[in-house]
């Protein structure tokens, strides 16, 4: 039958897509590369037990003061070729930084896909570190930024909360906390490629921090590129 457009499949990014991983696979996400530096860990479902989930992916510093772990993608998306593009992830803090213990997460896009890297040259996403109570959004173009305190603050009570980020081609980036709009940046927003993120990176201490994601999921709208033919 003649095709004029089509969803991605998991070979190309075409006009629309959108990825859900529910990390049921143990050892390897679907769409997301697992990155861990100096000793820092990234895996799946094991030693991670609370139904009635399906799966989780343990994302975890280390006990090296510099250590950390990511899940993230290919570094290739650049607003200006779409409407939308979202990235979503559901997930739990195990413990909360401190000034002994201190570590920064980070969900969004950034310019790297590298956990140690801070999101502080090209990225849009939700930043927590032990120096803010609460989650604060960033947008970061040429290591120029613009930081807005959400007002929510960052829990380690056993909730698994739902962090979004949704980029409006150009025009913003909306920030989202269980489905509640908490800021939207206008400036700053990255130029040129960058790439899903949810990382953890320790900055001080010798004890092991970690998120716990449910889920991910990545989504894009509004670009230029269609599949014609036929099949």
């Amino acid at each position: 039958m003649p095709l004029t457009r089509a969803k991605s499949n998991w070979y190309n990014n075409l006009s629309d897509f959108d990825f859900v991983d529910d990390f049921t696979h143990n050892n390897s996400p679907n769409f997301l590369t697992s990155d861990t530096r100096n000793a820092g860990t990234s895996s799946g479902q094991s030693g991670v037990n609370n139904p009635p989930q399906s799966g989780f992916w343990s994302i975890t510093t280390g006990v090296n003061t510099n250590g950390g772990g990511a899940l993230s993608g290919n570094i290739g998306y650049v607003y200006s070729g779409w409407a939308r593009l979202s990235f979503a992830s559901n997930f739990r803090i195990v413990t909360l930084a401190d000034g002994t213990n201190s570590y920064r997460i980070f969900m969004g896009f950034n310019s790297s896909y590298d956990s140690t890297t801070a999101p502080t040259t090209r990225s849009a996403g939700l930043f927590y570190d032990n120096n803010n109570v609460n989650w604060q959004s960033y947008t970061y173009n040429a290591s120029v930024g613009t930081i807005t305190d959400t007002g929510v603050a960052a829990v380690a009570d056993g909730s698994y909360n739902t962090f979004l980020t949704r980029v409006n081609g150009t025009t913003n980036v909306q920030f989202f906390i269980n489905g509640v709009l908490v800021a939207t940046n206008t400036t700053n927003l990255p130029s040129t490629n960058v790439c899903p993120q949810i990382q953890i990176q320790k900055t001080a201490g010798t004890t092991s921090r970690s998120i716990i994601s449910d889920y991910v999921r990545f989504s894009g709208s509004g670009n230029s590129r269609t599949l014609l033919g036929s099949v």
